[in-house]
């Protein structure tokens, strides 16, 4: 049977670690990106809102510029949605505005969830990292069949964190 050198092990989970932090830190950046802009898409719908709800407008105007975009939408909703002193097509305008709103809320709340699902588990496989590798080289055999499969279970789970990076991606990029 071949004798498996340690600086294997060194450097796989070293890569793993460092290449799962770089991958985040690329994750993160983009997806930030986006939650800004849908922030600022959020913002122009709350404006429109703020300006023909039938709401409470210094209320609405409060929770605007405090960001508190779940409860502008509760207010506007509880508020009846419709401003009867305005016409027809402007409450039309308002409710596409306000549903708009609400979608986007929903698209923020899931890309903060999913980043952090992807945060929680990026931490998890770097800290397994960190802790096997000294467990490995210095405390068992490299051919043991326990370093092989805390090696294994480690890659296997870098892989499930670079399959979420990837969905995380895709619901960033969908429309």
């Amino acid at each position: 049977m071949q004798d498996i050198d340690v600086g294997v092990y060194l450097t796989t989970y070293s890569t793993l670690a460092s290449t799962l932090a770089g991958a985040f830190g690329f994750l993160v950046a983009v997806v930030l990106y986006v939650m800004q802009g849908i922030n600022a898409h959020i913002s122009n719908c709350a404006a429109a809102l703020v300006a023909g709800s039938p709401a409470d407008r210094n209320r609405l105007q409060q929770l605007q510029s405090s960001g508190k975009w779940d409860e502008i939408i509760s207010l506007h909703a509880h508020a009846g949605q419709q401003n009867p002193e305005m016409a027809k097509d402007e409450n039309r305008v308002m409710d596409e505005q306000f549903q708009e709103m609400r979608r986007a809320v929903a698209r923020l709340v899931t890309l903060r969830r999913e980043l952090s699902q992807a945060m929680y588990s990026t931490g998890f496989v770097i800290l397994a990292s960190i802790i096997n590798m000294p467990l490995t080289v210095f405390f068992l055999h490299p051919t043991s069949p326990i370093a092989v499969t805390m090696l294994t279970l480690t890659i296997v789970c870098a892989m499930f964190c670079i399959r979420g990076y990837f969905r995380l991606m895709l619901s960033v990029v969908e429309a």
